[in-house]
């Protein structure tokens, strides 16, 4: 077995507390990623009327937190099972490759936020 020990995470938290983030800061680089992340599952959902496609919303940013995907109403209803799949249908994964695929992405763009409000 390996083991791996990582130092210095206490004294990077405390680094990153020290910079006293604003929250209009961090819910900027939250709504800017969201927005992204919520295009990009617009762009890869498998589009049969294209409803399923236009249902992605983004939520607020509330308590630090961003919700994406479909929205509670409509059709948008079928894309747990359009993404997970049913006893009779292959699963048509969306969600979870453009999350991935748009990780780096994500993160540069929360990254410019933060530097922009940090105005570094």
């Amino acid at each position: 077995m390996t083991k791996v020990t990582i130092s210095g995470f206490d004294e990077l938290k405390a680094k990153l507390a020290s910079f006293n983030l604003k929250e209009e800061v961090t819910n900027t680089a939250l709504e800017k990623a969201g927005e992204h992340l919520r295009e990009a599952f617009s762009n890869t959902v498998p589009v049969l009327s294209g409803a399923l496609q236009e249902s992605m919303v983004k939520s607020e940013v509330v308590d630090g937190k961003i919700l994406i995907g479909p929205s509670q109403q409509g059709p948008s209803f079928r894309a747990h099972f359009v993404e997970f799949g049913t006893s009779k249908m292959p699963a048509r994964p969306f969600m979870r490759p453009a999350f991935e695929n748009e990780k780096p992405t994500l993160e540069k763009i929360m990254g410019e936020e933060i530097r922009k409000g940090l105005k570094l």
